[in-house]
């Protein structure tokens, strides 16, 4: 078996790393320094031009637009971290996203959202339409004239250049069409909004079932986790243990903990995706694990995590840490921070918890959604087709010999 090539990063790769402004940069820093050695590049004669073209492919294969910026993000901060030790000339302001502003229109369409709808949402709007004007603007078309061949031509590059997932293009696609309805309201369209956006537009959905990771894994997971100092590591365990979405522990607050009256501790999940609040019950580990969160960091914040910058943590940042916590175990098709919460809602259906209970510490509000979870409890399963087959057999027997009296 051939070994993967090991790239060496030299000293002050390493330094930046260890720094307060490299964590979780490891993955975009080694890409880079791949990259380099494999196109005879070194730190000395770097170039703008060499930084663009990395960040052209920075994987050599197709990756997501989130994960691009990422990695630009990280670069600029290594690059920055470069120039200020004289080691390139170069400044890297220029690697800084600068995002379009939107027009007035779009402005006015978003500022009648917020009545309603949380900021997270009117957030997930703001950025569908981004994606829209920014491909008329490269297109120089004008919304006002925006066809129906147009508008096709959108939806192609939402699925082959943007290279979307169907989920990802319905999200978008809805929010176009609400913001495109808009606009012919208010007179601003030439063309029906409904005749540019039409309902088969939208993609079919695949049904995917949660996918918990293996019992093996998952011990070898908590148990590098558990044994980690990284406040980050130690929140994904927190997630594996109570069920979070990324969102939720980014939003759990300082003084999260709650005890009933029997000395019963639970961990107060706030507002997030249902826009609902709840109580997760903690077992002493994991209380233990929140506690020492609570004790680490800036003893005036409100966020039990935050990042080294006392922002709200994001996705971004979890990610990595899970990425580096994994790295080593088999587990097939990727670990993702949503799989520690099929894990932790598969683990108790198998131990005997009742779907309603699952569902309610999951926070779900459609008893369909926890009902996935039990189409791969196999071990469920297993248990109630063994007894099932035990009690028609007891009742085959006593059949038969009532039948031979």
């Amino acid at each position: 078996m051939t070994r993967p090539h090991v790239i060496f990063l030299p000293q002050v790769a390493v330094d930046f790393l260890a720094a307060p402004e490299g964590r979780h940069g490891k993955a975009a820093v080694r890409l880079f320094h791949g990259w380099m050695e494999r196109k005879n590049r070194w730190l000395e004669s770097l170039t703008r031009v060499d930084v663009d073209l990395f960040l052209a492919n920075p994987a050599e294969k197709p990756i997501l637009a989130t994960t691009r910026n990422g990695y630009r993000y990280i670069l600029f901060r290594y690059l920055d971290w470069l120039r200020a030790r004289e080691l390139i000339s170069f400044d890297s302001a220029w690697l800084r996203v600068r995002r379009q502003e939107l027009p007035q229109s779009a402005e006015h369409f978003l500022e009648s959202l917020r009545p309603t709808l949380k900021p997270a949402t009117c957030g997930h709007y703001r950025q569908c339409l981004r994606l829209l004007h920014n491909w008329l603007a490269e297109n120089d078309i004008a919304i006002q004239t925006l066809s129906r061949g147009q508008m096709s031509q959108w939806l192609q590059y939402l699925h082959a250049e943007r290279g979307q997932s169907p989920h990802t293009r319905v999200n978008v696609i809805v929010a176009a069409r609400v913001y495109l309805r808009a606009l012919n309201d208010a007179g601003l369209l030439d063309a029906d909004a409904d005749g540019l956006i039409r309902s088969s537009d939208l993609p079919k959905l695949p049904i995917y079932l949660p996918r918990p990771i293996a019992p093996e894994a998952d011990q070898e997971l908590q148990r590098r986790l558990a044994s980690s100092e990284d406040p980050y590591q130690q929140g994904l365990l927190v997630m594996r243990n109570t069920g979070l979405r990324v969102g939720e522990l980014s939003g759990l607050t300082i003084d999260c903990v709650r005890k009933d009256d029997v000395g019963n501790t639970f961990l107060k999940v706030p507002l997030g995706k249902l826009n609902s609040e709840r109580l997760v019950p903690l077992d002493e580990r994991t209380l233990a694990v929140v506690e020492g969160l609570q004790r680490t960091g800036r003893p005036d914040r409100e966020l039990l995590i935050e990042t080294i910058r006392g922002h709200k943590t994001r996705h971004l940042h979890l990610k990595a840490a899970l990425d580096e916590a994994s790295a080593g175990i088999a587990i097939p098709d990727g670990m993702t921070t949503h799989r520690l919460r099929h894990t932790y809602a598969t683990t108790l259906l198998n131990a005997g918890m009742s779907l309603m209970g699952v569902m309610k510490l999951l926070g779900h509000r459609d008893y369909r959604m926890t009902l996935r979870y039990t189409e791969i409890t196999l071990e469920t399963v297993g248990k109630e087709y063994r007894a099932a087959l035990t009690q028609l057999e007891t009742r085959y027997r006593i059949a038969l010999t009532d039948a031979w009296r």
